[in-house]
């Protein structure tokens, strides 16, 4: 071999071990796919804020499941809902379409059930459960989504400098994917299991 093809031949030599370590690189610093599937928190960290004062919750018992129910209507009889509310809790009703319950004597930021018609906002259960929830996440503070699905979202927040748990519901009743009516369960971090379980039972026994 001639000086020059020698000089040329390891030229090509150098060209090859160079791209074959550039893409050596690209790989190695590729990013692994994550799977993003909603998986609830088992034990959520709070984003900390030193400005938002947190008061300690009213000292009233925790709510413990299960609850006696009986069947409430909210609406009117051709258009509204039937809900198995807690039995023996007072009744607000907050307009035509909107009621809520909490247990008498209970101080303020305590719990509440509330049921809600939306169907005239004529959406789709996952859209009127994503406005609702930027609605909510727009006036609280230290807004912490721990679960989400396609029909029912778990959140915490600070309102009023009390720390609050959140879960609401959007239902159909009629096997549409249209919002007819939302359910929400509002309380304190103790309140999680009896909030949990009203918000099935109360959710498995809504009829139109």
């Amino acid at each position: 071999m001639t000086a020059l093809g020698l000089r040329w031949a390891l030229l090509l030599a150098l060209l090859g071990a160079a791209a074959g370590y550039g893409l050596a690189g690209l790989l190695r610093d590729a990013p692994a796919a994550i799977d993003a599937a909603p998986l609830a928190a088992s034990s959520p960290s709070f984003p900390t804020d030193p400005t938002v004062e947190v008061s300690p919750d009213p000292g009233f018992p925790a709510l413990e499941p299960p609850l006696r129910v009986k069947p409430e209507r909210v609406g009117s009889k051709a258009f509204g809902v039937t809900v198995p509310a807690p039995d023996g809790w007072e009744r607000t009703d907050t307009d035509l379409v909107e009621s809520k319950w909490a247990p008498p004597g209970a101080p303020l930021n305590t719990y509440l059930l509330r049921v809600k018609i939306v169907s005239g906002q004529r959406l789709t259960i996952d859209r009127a459960l994503e406005q609702r929830r930027s609605a909510l996440e727009s006036v609280v503070t230290q807004f912490d989504l721990e679960y989400q699905t396609s029909s029912t979202f778990v959140a915490t927040y600070v309102h009023d400098h009390y720390r609050r748990l959140a879960m609401e519901r959007f239902l159909s009743l009629d096997g549409s994917d249209n919002a007819f009516v939302t359910i929400a369960v509002i309380g304190r971090l103790s309140d999680r299991a009896g909030l949990n379980d009203l918000l099935e039972r109360v959710s498995a026994g809504a009829r139109r």
